[in-house]
């Protein structure tokens, strides 16, 4: 039977936070630095623009944190299946909602979830995530809903450990120094992911100028005058958008007045900086 519409959600987007309401990116990072409500974005927004939500954090005893917020928004924990954490519910304009929590804490774990769409894909501290994993989920973020806007929506701190440094090139336009085209933030770059070769065995990402499909020509290079009749259609690459907004604590209202800002500042560095001002300074740069 259909739930009962969420008629009370309490949830408004603080500013750092709204201009992702509007984003039409393919994936989106949001946070660099702690407290800037990316837990609470992620809900928010699988609350209100989406109908089939994936929320997945590395280790599943994390998860409740997701639930508790979840609940505070809704009002209740009515349409929660705690067996198989999987929220149903109806959003308030009518659309059934279904809210899915999950955890892949070993590699390979992330295949238990193949083939199950979802039009909103959130990758909660993805830097905890293989890279691996995020790749092989992003496979499934899709819908057959007409006009339903399908999107990853990735929150993280600074890296804190080398398996979760891939973040850095996987948006190296805004976070690796080297880059040599650095992006603003909320600046729309594209990607595309080439297949895997002797140099890069699991594929690799190409920043091109836009979304134009192409075809790699013999020498790997992007060809754009291409006849489309005389490839496969899986030949034909089309790169996906991507952006990057940061967030700390200093965006956050509901955090400033709570005193967590002098439990980050009293961290040891180079955690003091990573978790206050999203410094990505002492990590090193990793190839995806």
């Amino acid at each position: 039977a259909p739930r009962a519409p969420i008629t009370n959600l309490d949830w408004t987007p603080f500013p750092a936070q709204a201009p992702f309401l509007k984003l039409r990116t393919f994936e989106a990072l949001y946070g660099g630095a702690a407290g800037g409500g990316k837990t609470d974005l992620a809900c928010g927004k699988a609350l209100t623009r989406h109908r089939k939500a994936m929320m997945l954090r590395r280790v599943g005893t994390e998860l409740p944190g997701i639930i508790d917020r979840l609940e505070e928004l809704i009002g209740s924990r009515d349409g929660f299946n705690g067996q198989n954490n999987i929220w149903r519910t109806t959003r308030f304009d009518g659309i059934p909602l279904q809210i899915e929590l999950g955890a892949v804490p070993n590699a390979g774990d992330e295949r238990k979830y193949q083939g199950r769409p979802h039009d909103l894909l959130v990758f909660d501290e993805t830097t905890n995530f293989l890279v691996a994993q995020v790749r092989f989920l992003l496979g499934w973020l899709r819908s057959t809903v007409p006009g339903q806007r399908c999107q990853a929506l990735m929150t993280f701190n600074p890296p804190t450990s080398a398996e979760g440094r891939w973040v850095i090139d996987f948006f190296a336009p805004w976070l690796d120094k080297k880059f040599p085209r650095p992006a603003k933030p909320g600046e729309l770059r594209y990607a595309a992911s080439l297949p895997a070769s002797p140099q890069f065995p699991n594929g690799r990402d190409l920043w091109v100028d836009d979304g134009r499909p192409f075809v790699l020509d013999p020498a790997g290079d992007p060809l754009y005058d291409f006849d489309p009749a005389k490839y496969a259609p899986d030949d034909v690459i089309r790169p996906l958008s991507r952006t990057f907004i940061p967030s700390r604590i200093s965006d956050n209202p509901y955090l400033l007045g709570t005193g967590y800002m002098a439990t980050l500042q009293s961290l040891p560095e180079p955690l003091r900086s990573q978790m206050l001002k999203g410094d990505f300074a002492e990590i090193g740069r990793a190839h995806v």
